[in-house]
């Protein structure tokens, strides 16, 4: 089966007659603790203002991300999660030719041809461990690319540039003319990684940003876009009304507080990526890529039995994982899989091992 996204439980459940409550989903990479309690209680707090309007534009979780980075609130937008300004950032942009490395997330490659633009592919190598190697990627910027998209940390890959990295492909990138979307929607999994505060001194660079995963809210779509006033001015122009709904505001707002939860998160993945990482890689016909993010790319090969039943003896013991066959570089021999919990990641590496027991 192949996957377009992760998360998709009711289409697995379909498909193969399990019932979702018993799939314990690692396609999706979303924070194993769960929604924040404060954020919880934001929620169930903001029922009884359901009668009323949203802000029109966000404007006061605007000005609270502003407040965190020393921006003004016209270098933020906010709206129904970062996909929304995938999509919308090329429709308002109209880019002639974008270059993407691949593998990378599949709807930037959508997202752009729906604009009616050409993409240009920029081939990750596994041989490299799919890293981005910076100075290759600046060679590759010539006059005829208006749009860079970047992907950091890299999904599905994991790989990651520091700050640094990234800003040296924009300052290149401003030199040719060159605008830089830069999503940054797993980069909470990496202290001090991100490049949003800095888009003031690149009138070039547009970063994204997602609440999804790191604060375990995917069904409430939240995201955030922040660049270059200019820039943000011309989305914000184009961007529909009420696109953040009051919960979700809410919910980020509360989140956002919650410093306790950002640590424990950041030591718990660090810690169950460590194990997975080790034992995943102990297994005979297993590759695991290094990753910097909330989850792990696997390669398998012989003995590991084929893609097809590897992934249907997973998901029949409950164990659903994400074929990467739909991602442009990999193929059906790639998955990815989200950290969770230990206890979850436990009953993951037991299913492998049985796999293996039985096929190998």
């Amino acid at each position: 089966m192949i996957q377009q996204h992760g998360g998709n439980l009711r289409e697995i459940s379909k498909a193969c007659g399990i019932p979702e409550e018993e799939i314990l989903d690692f396609s999706a990479s979303i924070n194993p603790l769960g929604p924040p309690k404060g954020a919880l209680k934001a929620i169930l707090d903001g029922m009884d203002r359901l009668v009323h309007y949203p802000e029109i534009d966000g404007m006061t979780l605007r000005e609270r991300l502003a407040g965190e980075g020393n921006l003004s609130v016209e270098n933020v937008l906010v709206g129904n999660g970062s996909s929304e300004f995938v999509y919308l950032v090329p429709r308002v942009l109209s880019p002639r030719r974008a270059l993407v490395p691949v593998p990378s997330f599949s709807d930037y490659g959508r997202a752009l041809r729906l604009a009616g633009c050409g993409v240009v592919s920029f081939p990750l190598i596994a041989e490299e461990s799919f890293r981005l190697d910076p100075g290759r990627l600046i060679d590759a910027l010539s006059e005829k690319i208006d749009l860079l998209v970047l992907c950091n940390p890299n999904n599905p890959t994991g790989g990651l540039l520091s700050a640094e990295e990234v800003l040296m492909v924009v300052d290149a990138a401003a030199d040719r003319g060159i605008i830089v979307l830069c999503d940054e929607a797993f980069i909470d999994f990496v202290p001090d990684g991100s490049v949003r505060h800095r888009v003031k001194e690149f009138p070039n660079l547009l970063v994204l940003r997602s609440f999804t995963k790191f604060y375990g809210i995917p069904g409430l779509r939240a995201g955030a876009i922040y660049g270059d006033g200019v820039l943000v001015r011309r989305i914000g122009a184009c961007q529909e009304p009420w696109t953040m709904n009051r919960l979700a505001g809410a919910a980020v707002a509360a989140a956002l507080d919650d410093a306790e939860y950002r640590e424990r998160t950041l030591e718990l993945i660090d810690a169950e990526r460590a194990v997975l990482v080790g034992r995943l890689a102990s297994l005979p016909g297993v590759r695991v890529f290094p990753s910097s993010a909330n989850f792990l790319l696997l390669e398998t090969s012989s003995p590991m039995p084929e893609p097809d039943r590897l992934f249907g003896a997973l998901l029949r013991a409950g164990i659903l994982v994400r074929n990467c066959a739909s991602f442009s570089g990999l193929g059906p021999r790639f998955f990815r899989i989200a950290i969770r919990s230990s206890e979850e990641n436990g009953l993951l590496l037991e299913t492998f091992q049985a796999v293996v027991r039985r096929f190998v």
